[in-house]
């Protein structure tokens, strides 16, 4: 019995080690590709690409304290416009998700036009309410 106790805990503690570097290994194949400061946190967005690409999309958000260290803001929402000389502005659809890493917000988009967006970025939670512009290149 305790032979088979111990071989379960060895083979939990082997998954959630693969399961954690899986998430460094994600993390640490993102690029940074804008910051934005808003009080004391920064918002810096992160993909897997050099740009953001045009149509559907995914990216990720993080909030980061003074400290460098990630930081869970609660609810946050993006709106992506565009604007364009004597036309009204174009929307991109977008939505948010937070991920298993507080302070990690995987993002989905449909961005139909290539050219500069305005990322207006809000968030309301346990860092306080607070809002910040990024401008995300789209190719």
């Amino acid at each position: 019995m305790r032979a088979l106790i111990n071989r379960g805990l060895i083979l939990a503690l082997t998954l959630i080690s693969v399961a954690g570097c899986q998430r460094a290994e994600e993390a640490a194949s993102l690029k940074e590709l804008k910051r934005a400061h808003a009080g004391t946190l920064d918002i810096v967005l992160l993909s897997g690409e050099e740009t953001l690409r045009q149509g559907k999309d995914s990216f990720v958000l993080e909030f980061r304290g003074p400290d460098g260290q990630l930081v869970d803001v609660g609810t946050v929402r993006l709106n992506a416009t565009m604007t364009m000389p004597g036309m009204s502005p174009m929307f991109g659809e977008s939505a948010v998700k937070a991920t298993a890493t507080k302070g990690r917000y995987e993002v989905t988009s449909d961005l139909g036009m290539a050219g500069t967006w305005r990322l207006s970025v809000e968030w309301n939670g346990p860092a306080g309410r607070g809002s910040a512009t990024l401008p995300g290149t789209v190719l």
